[in-house]
């Protein structure tokens, strides 16, 4: 039983990184997002579980405790949470909950205690540079096909895919110099990734293709060389960087730059309030219209801050945002000190690649995931160059009956937990595009979309009472989407309740101060 759940196991984290780029649902409402972040906690508790029941993989090393910190931070951020619900089931359509969190953490360490073999490294990196590119090929069939928004493959968001395009064209282009049976698949997948970035028309997506990409080659230098090329890097990745902001660029797709620039001032405000566990994951939509010092893009409503260290620091606080910086600073050393070993050098350099177009935009599961999941493979290629051919000391405890008796109890309370937090969801999405809200709220019970639903659904019908207390439910769970408050509001002018509804208005005010459908009702009520 052990060798047949250790190949399969070994196949696991392969299976997620073609998954990610590819998998959507076209009979659920949030048909891109949703799918690929139960796929990232379903993925890890899975992985965690199938390692519980196959001890005697490596461990990892000397990023075990950067990896603790990381998850450490996370449970600390949750429970100082300005809204434990909201922070649980994560805000509809960005899902960066505690679940998703700790997920990120656990595809890391799944990786490197399943993948215990180059091969095994390989297929992952097979799979992934595969997925993206099919996704790749959507985009430019949408791009030629003339579509109203911007070309996203199967992704949802054109800036999702340029994420995992800056991390899969290294990697692709890696193989193909590398050369071998593929090379001419490895070249033609590369040239369709690349092309894929031009339907995405993605600045901070070419830019962190171009820095990892040139991170790819100083990794292939040694000695005054590297050091040499690492500079040249650094100026090239700075006039790319500079032409972006000085010439028409800067405009592209109606995304001036200079709105993050306000967007990262309010930020910082944000942050002060709240400096050491943050507000919470998922909670910067509840509480950044405090911090608004404009309106910066009317008619948006903003529940991030664009930038993905800033949006941790916000939701997290700076604690959990230095141990954060210390897993990136552990994996970057050791894939320096070991760029030369097999699998190394171009997950590292995929890394690199999606650490930079992150700093302008913000985690998110179908991205974030892959990341995780990439640095696991990187981290397992140092761990195996450490090694030097010995036996890696097991991560995890020797077999014994009453340690065996323990492993499998905790695989068993993973395996429910992937089906709780990453199956219930997708099958809750599903029925509320059936218009079976009903239903949805009795399978995922924290998400407040869900119940916003139903409670419209109840005032349609007639059944105002009933229909005011889920609405007043969702509130209560963290909505974030000032809309519900108008509703809400709404629905207690209707019912005569003059001053609750004056109170829900100014929430939605509070949530978002340019809110107009708000500010006119308060104006008349």
């Amino acid at each position: 039983m052990r060798q047949p759940l250790e190949r399969l196991g070994g196949l696991l984290p392969a299976t997620i990184a073609l998954a990610l780029p590819t998998v959507w649902i076209p009979g659920a409402v949030d048909s891109f997002v949703l799918p690929r972040a139960s796929i990232v906690v379903a993925g890890a508790c899975v992985g965690l579980g199938v390692a519980l029941l196959t001890p005697g993989g490596p461990g990892l090393g000397a990023m075990r405790w950067p990896i603790a910190a990381a998850a450490a931070g996370a449970v600390l951020a949750f429970a100082t949470s300005v809204s434990l619900p909201l922070s649980l089931a994560g805000a509809y359509t960005r899902y960066e909950s505690l679940p998703v969190r700790l997920g990120y953490v656990g595809l890391f360490a799944t990786s490197v205690w399943l993948l215990r073999s180059r091969r095994s490294r390989d297929w992952v990196v097979a799979a992934f540079v595969f997925g993206t590119a099919v996704a790749c090929f959507e985009a430019i069939l949408q791009r030629i096909g003339g579509v109203s928004f911007r070309p996203d493959g199967n992704l949802g968001n054109a800036n999702l895919l340029a994420a995992l395009i800056a991390m899969a064209l290294p990697l692709a282009i890696d193989r193909g110099v590398r050369g071998g049976t593929f090379v001419v698949a490895w070249w033609i997948g590369a040239a369709d990734i690349a092309l894929g970035l031009v339907a995405t028309t993605s600045r901070s997506g070419g830019l962190g293709a171009l820095v990892a990409c040139l991170a790819l080659g100083v990794f292939a230098l040694r000695g005054q060389p590297a050091l040499r090329a690492a500079i040249a890097a650094f100026m090239v990745s700075g006039v790319a960087l500079a032409v972006i902001l000085v010439s028409p660029l800067r405009l592209l797709n109606d995304d001036p730059a200079a709105l993050r620039l306000h967007l990262w001032r309010d930020a910082v405000h944000m942050i002060a309030a709240r400096p050491l566990t943050g507000w919470g994951e998922d909670a910067t939509g509840l509480a950044f219209g405090k911090f608004l010092t404009g309106d910066w893009s009317p008619g948006v409503m903003f529940d991030r801050v664009h930038s993905g260290p800033l949006d941790i620091a916000v939701t997290q606080g700076l604690v959990p945002l230095a141990a954060l910086a210390w897993v990136l600073v552990t994996l970057t050393r050791g894939a320096w000190l070991q760029r030369f070993s097999p699998g190394v050098g171009a997950p590292a350099a995929a890394c690199i690649g999606y650490t930079v177009w992150v700093l302008f935009n913000f985690d998110w599961a179908p991205a974030t995931g892959a990341f995780w999941l990439l640095a696991g493979v990187a981290w397992s290629g140092v761990r195996d160059a450490e090694a030097a051919g010995e036996r890696p000391a097991a991560g995890l405890p020797s077999a014994r009956t009453a340690a065996t008796i323990t492993r499998s109890s905790l695989a068993l309370v993973l395996a429910l937990a992937a089906v709780w937090f990453g199956v219930m969801p997708v099958l809750a999405d599903v029925w509320y595009y059936q218009g079976r809200a009903d239903l949805s709220v009795v399978v995922d019970p924290v998400q407040a979309r869900y119940h916003w639903a139903l409670g419209n659904s109840l005032v349609s019908r007639g059944l105002l009472q009933r229909g005011d207390d889920e609405l007043r439910h969702a509130a209560d769970l963290g909505e974030s989407d000032p809309s519900l408050y108008v509703d809400l509001g709404d629905l207690e002018a209707r019912l005569g309740r003059v001053v609750l509804a004056r109170a829900d208005y100014q929430r939605a005010l509070e949530i978002d101060p340019y809110f107009a459908p708000a500010r006119q009702r308060l104006a008349v009520t």
